[in-house]
C-alpha cells in the first residue's frame, strides 16, 4: 500500500485563504479597494508574484474585481461569484463567515428539506419510518454518556436530515447537502451545545412523528420554527 507524499500548501494558496476568509468574515466589504500588489506583498512578507497570481485566482472566483489601471477592490461575490466562490464558502465553517452568509447558508436548509420533509410525508414506506427511526437511535446512543462527544452527535443529527432528503428521491438534493457539510457541521455542533442532547433528540422523534402521520407542513413548520430560533439565539436576525 502506497500513501503518497505529504504536500505542504503552497504560498499562493495560503494567500487565497487568508483573502477568502477576510472577505467572507466581513472584515473586507464589497467595494473596499484593496492596496497595490507591491504594498500587500510587504506586508504578508511574500512576492509580488503569489500576490498577482492569488489576485487572479480571487478574481476568476468572484471574490475581487480587477479593473486595469484602477486597481483591485472587492466584488460583491453573492453577485458575481460561480461554483468556485460556493465551494470556498463551502469550505468555511461559522467562524469565518459574517452574518449574512450564515443567514443565507441556514436558509438554505428550508429551502432543500421543507420539500423534502412534505415528499416523504405523503410518500414514505414502513422501511423509510425504520430508517429514520434507526438514526434517531444511532443519535441516541451519542448521547448517553455525560461527556458525549459534541461532533460526533452533531454528525447524527446531520445524518438524521440527509436521510430524510434521500428517502424523498431527489438524487440531487443529497448531494447539496453533503456538499455543505464542512460549513454547516459547526452549526449543529453550536445548535446541540445550546440546546442540550435532550432537546435535539426530541426534535428528531417530533419529525419522524409527522412524517409517520402525513404532516409534511408540520414538519416544514418545525425544521424553519428551529432555524429561525436559532438564528434569533445567535443574534443573525
Amino acid at each position: 500500500m502506497k500513501f503518497g507524499e505529504i504536500v505542504a500548501p503552497s504560498m499562493k494558496q495560503l494567500f487565497i485563504e487568508r483573502m477568502e476568509d477576510l472577505i467572507l468574515s466581513g472584515e473586507l466589504k464589497a467595494g473596499e479597494k484593496l492596496p497595490s500588489e507591491r504594498e500587500l506583498a510587504d506586508e504578508m512578507k511574500i512576492s509580488k508574484t503569489v500576490v498577482h497570481e492569488g489576485i487572479r485566482e480571487l478574481s476568476r472566483c468572484g471574490f475581487l474585481d480587477v479593473v486595469s489601471r484602477k486597481g483591485v477592490t472587492v466584488a460583491d461575490y453573492a453577485n458575481t461569484g460561480n461554483i468556485d466562490t460556493l465551494i470556498a464558502i463551502m469550505n468555511r465553517n461559522i467562524h469565518h463567515l459574517d452574518r449574512h452568509t450564515a443567514c443565507s447558508l441556514l436558509d438554505l436548509r428550508c429551502y432543500l428539506e421543507c420539500p423534502a420533509l412534505k415528499i416523504l410525508a405523503e410518500k414514505h414506506t414502513e422501511k423509510d419510518i425504520l430508517r429514520l427511526k434507526k438514526c434517531e437511535e444511532d443519535a441516541a446512543s451519542l448521547a448517553l454518556h455525560a461527556e458525549h462527544d459534541n461532533e460526533a452527535f452533531a454528525e447524527a443529527l446531520y445524518r438524521y436530515h440527509h436521510t430524510v432528503m434521500h428517502l424523498s428521491g431527489n438524487t440531487i438534493t443529497p448531494l447539496v447537502l453533503n456538499a455543505l457539510t464542512p460549513a454547516s457541521l459547526p452549526f449543529w455542533m453550536d445548535y446541540e451545545q445550546l440546546q442540550g442532547p435532550d432537546a435535539a433528540l426530541e426534535r428528531l422523534s417530533q419529525f419522524t412523528a409527522y412524517i409517520k402521520n402525513g404532516e409534511g407542513e408540520k414538519a416544514a413548520g418545525l425544521l424553519c420554527d428551529g432555524i429561525n430560533a436559532y438564528k434569533k439565539e445567535r443574534g443573525y436576525i
